[in-house]
């Protein structure tokens, strides 16, 4: 399975969890339409005629504080991403390390961003909103990221703030190892 997901805005080097959980919310949108057209992950929203949904499932396992996330990339699914990520920003081509935002401190407040927080005081103050329940996001945790790969490109378009970004994120969704759970993510792996 491939996802596409896109943001635009501020990309801080050690991002504090309030930063970290507004890239979360930007993403939220993007994540939910792919649990709404992907026919694997539809018919997890879907409850049995007994029981419950799967989603629902997945969302109290995953539930912090007020909060409960629902993580497409799991343990439970034997599922790992790789990503491949074009980060625009105004300036020059290239210096990706550069003082007072180098690309890796960047990347690690980005992959905090794609994951369910680790702790429930990472969202303490902070209140799902009305649809944010549940909340999608990309990983259960930053772990489950196999590799990445990354360009600097310039933005050619003027943002509200000089410092923001936009970026572009290919994830590619695999199993590690094939089980019931997680054959239809497959995909165009077996070809």
């Amino acid at each position: 399975m491939r996802c596409m997901l896109t943001y635009t805005g501020s990309l801080p080097p050690n991002g504090n969890s309030q930063q970290k959980h507004q890239i979360r919310r930007a993403l939220l949108p993007q994540l939910k339409t792919q649990w709404e057209i992907e026919p694997v992950l539809h018919s997890m929203t879907q409850a049995p005629s007994h029981g419950t949904a799967k989603i629902d499932q997945i969302a109290d396992r995953f539930s912090l504080g007020r909060f409960r996330f629902v993580p497409l990339v799991t343990r439970e699914f034997g599922l790992v991403c790789f990503l491949q990520i074009t980060l625009l920003r105004p300036g020059e081509p290239g210096a990706v390390i550069r003082p007072g935002g180098d690309i890796d401190n960047r990347l690690k407040t980005l992959f905090d961003s794609l994951s369910v927080p680790s702790h429930s005081n990472q969202v303490t103050g902070i209140a799902p909103q009305s649809h944010e329940n549940p909340f999608y996001c990309l990983l259960e945790d930053d772990s489950l990221i196999t590799g990445f790969e990354i360009r600097t490109e310039r933005l050619l378009e003027p943002l509200t703030n000089p410092t923001d970004v936009r970026l572009m994120i290919a994830a590619t969704i695999r199993p590690t190892k094939v089980t019931i759970q997680n054959l239809a993510f497959l995909g165009g792996w077996l070809s």
